[in-house]
């Protein structure tokens, strides 16, 4: 089952809950609008208050950003919780679903499987798999309205020096989709592993009594160590794979962040740009 299939089984299980999807995506969506707003007040600011001394830009802009401020801080809270809400409601579900199916299934399909994958499954599986849906969801609506908020005003203030910034976008959207490739694959096999490591304990724990009979602790010890160490190393194999990304990213945010430095500065010797304005610009970078 593909991704796309994933999101349109689990809208079902949203659909009972409209009302709070509709507000958490409300909230989220208001959060991600007061993004762009920052840096727009960021240059009134300077220009007005630093530079030109406006009596009237100097009561009225500390006043704007305190109070896009609260309002991000409102409209995040809300959209987060109610997003949150939803989905723990639907992991209940799901958990619910499962277990119900459990009953019904035939005795040869236990046979089949083992105890501690079906464990996984209705406790591990479930939960990360709504984690990863709803910070998907959240990712797509805030960061999506944000970054098209931000790239507009970036344009909007200088389209010469915004370009040059958007040079570097191929190299880091090529970084982020091997990087996610080789996290999609880690997370299905640490969660093979640890449905393995569950097992093994299942294993022991309902077989307590024949290991002390015929002395089998070592054995189980060794095993029990071999599949836990496993598990730490593909966690770290997650750990480092998530990790890599952010210093390739940063060296090529650092590159298109000097270039634009250095043709900011002509454009400041020419009058084309004020401090206001480059600071402003700055600031939208830097939160993309």
């Amino acid at each position: 089952m593909n991704s796309k299939d994933l999101y349109f089984r689990l809208l079902r299980y949203v659909r009972p809950y409209t009302r709070i999807f509709v507000l958490s995506i409300l909230g989220t969506a208001a959060a991600a609008a007061t993004e762009p707003m920052i840096p727009a007040l960021i240059k009134p600011l300077l220009d007005g208050s630093f530079v030109e001394k406006d009596p009237y830009t100097i009561r009225l802009m500390p006043v704007l950003l305190v109070a896009v401020f609260i309002i991000r801080g409102i409209t995040g809270f809300v959209g987060s919780v109610a997003m949150n809400w939803i989905a723990h409601r639907v992991v209940m579900d799901l958990r619910n679903a499962m277990f119900n199916q459990l009953l019904a299934l035939p005795t040869h399909y236990f046979d089949d499987h083992s105890a501690g994958n079906l464990l996984s499954r209705l406790t591990y599986d479930v939960s990360q798999v709504m984690t990863a849906t709803t910070q998907a969801l959240v990712t797509l609506v805030k960061d999506g309205l944000a970054v098209v908020g931000l790239l507009g005003w970036m344009l909007y203030l200088n389209w010469k020096l915004s370009l040059m910034a958007f040079l570097i976008a191929p190299g880091i959207a090529l970084i982020i989709r091997v990087v996610s490739r080789r996290l999609r694959r880690l997370s299905r096999e640490l969660q093979e592993l640890m449905g393995h490591l569950t097992h093994v304990i299942d294993e022991v724990l309902q077989g307590h009594k024949v290991i002390k009979i015929f002395g089998g602790q070592d054995y189980e010890r060794d095993r029990f160590h071999r599949v836990n160490n496993r598990v730490r190393q593909f966690s770290m194999k997650l750990v480092a794979a998530s990790e890599a990304s952010g210093p390739l990213v940063q060296l090529l945010a650092v590159l298109a962040l000097g270039a634009v430095i250095y043709f900011a500065s002509l454009q400041s010797a020419a009058d084309q740009i004020t401090v206001g304005g480059f600071v402003s610009l700055f600031g939208a970078m830097a939160m993309l």
